[in-house]
């Protein structure tokens, strides 16, 4: 069982301005977001499997994690590809960022069920794929633990709304394994 939900949602940096509202799970935003992923999903990284181990600080500040994430990944090409690609859309990283992380709690919600199962059935796994199903559950649980604490009643009223549309746009990204 392998987990990519945030590969392509962190390596994103550059701008530092927010844009104020409510919430960013917005018709608007969404929409930017469906048209942005697939483009994002075609840059070539210098190192897809580094991207794995980005990980969020637990804090709710998403001009923060882009600049963490921007000094981790600083010089690399693609990440001017991806900001030009954002600007393009209207997004800058911190929304983006932020869209994708939130938007990213209706995929894992409904991986619970399997999540839990998985947890159940690891003394019955061979330790090699044990040890995977352990990281992926390390991974899931951590992103759990950021982004449950960031999500405002209206993110979760908007999450609500557009649930199955980000569940779509989950499994409809290139090399997304849920």
């Amino acid at each position: 069982m392998r987990m990519k939900v945030l590969a392509l949602m962190l390596p994103l940096f550059g701008f530092s301005s927010v844009l104020s509202a409510a919430t960013v799970i917005t018709e608007q935003n969404i929409s930017r977001l469906e048209a942005v992923l697939p483009q994002l999903a075609k840059i070539e990284q210098d190192s897809p499997a580094e991207l794995k181990r980005l990980r969020l600080q637990p804090h709710c500040n998403w001009p923060q994690h882009v600049s963490e994430l921007q000094a981790k990944e600083s010089g690399k090409e693609y990440v001017a590809q991806m900001q030009k690609i954002l600007a393009a859309h209207q997004l800058t990283p911190a929304v983006f960022l932020e869209l994708t992380a939130k938007g990213a709690w209706p995929v894992l919600q409904s991986m619970q069920p399997m999540l839990n199962l998985s947890q159940q059935s690891l003394p019955f796994l061979p330790q090699a794929q044990r040890d995977q199903v352990e990281k992926t559950l390390a991974q899931t649980s951590h992103m759990q633990k950021v982004i449950q604490p960031c999500l405002t009643s209206e993110d979760l009223a908007a999450l609500q709304q557009h649930q199955q549309r980000f569940i779509n746009l989950a499994v409809s990204m290139p090399g997304l394994a849920i």
